[in-house]
C-alpha cells in the first residue's frame, strides 16, 4: 500500500531535472559581431551557474553543415545572469575568456555537449544557423538582442543592430 504522500514526492521528483541536465532555454547567443576583430556573446539567461564545459560554438560558413569555431574547455561555466566571450585574435578589448582566429560565416551555433542545439543566429536567409526569419545583416555593426536575450526561435524578431562592444 503507497502513502498518499508518497505519490506526490514521487511526482514531483520525476520532475525535477538532474543536476547536469542542459536546459537549453537558458544559454543564449547574446550578441555577435563577425570577423578579425570580431566576438560572441554568450548569455546565460537562467538562475544557476551554467557549465558549458564541452559545449561548442559551430560557424555556418555556406556549407551544407556548420563547421566547429570554438571548443568550450572543461570548466568553463557562466554565472547566473552573466556573458562569457568567445574573440576573435584582432579583438581590442580586455574582457576575453576564449580566443578563436576570427568570427565566420553568415549564422552561428551554439551545441550543447551533446550536441543539441541550444541556440543559433543566422543572417543569411539560406543559413542553415538561422532561426524561423533571418536577422537583417548589419554591415559593420554588431547583431544583438535585447538585455534580457529574448528568444522567440525568429533572429529577425529578436536580433537588431547595434554598435560592437569595445
Amino acid at each position: 500500500m503507497t502513502k498518499p504522500g508518497s505519490l506526490f514526492l514521487l511526482l514531483v521528483l520525476a520532475g525535477t531535472p538532474a543536476p547536469d541536465t542542459v536546459r537549453a532555454s537558458s544559454a543564449k547567443i547574446h550578441e555577435v559581431l563577425g570577423g578579425p576583430a570580431g566576438y560572441i556573446d554568450l548569455h546565460n539567461t537562467g538562475a544557476t551557474t551554467l557549465d558549458i564545459g564541452g559545449w561548442s560554438v559551430q560557424a555556418c560558413t555556406g556549407e551544407a553543415t556548420p563547421v566547429e569555431l570554438a571548443a568550450m574547455p572543461a570548466g568553463s561555466e557562466i554565472p547566473a545572469g552573466d556573458h562569457f566571450l568567445i574573440t576573435a585574435q584582432g579583438f581590442g578589448g580586455t574582457a576575453q575568456q576564449l580566443v578563436v582566429e576570427a568570427i565566420v560565416g553568415d549564422g552561428e551555433m551554439l551545441l550543447d555537449r551533446r550536441g543539441a542545439k541550444a541556440d543559433s543566429v543566422g543572417w543569411a536567409p539560406s543559413s542553415p544557423c538561422r532561426e524561423n526569419q533571418a536577422a537583417v545583416p548589419c554591415p559593420g555593426l554588431a547583431q544583438s538582442r535585447d538585455a534580457v536575450s529574448r528568444d522567440t526561435d525568429n533572429n529577425k524578431a529578436d536580433f537588431g543592430c547595434v554598435r560592437p562592444a569595445d
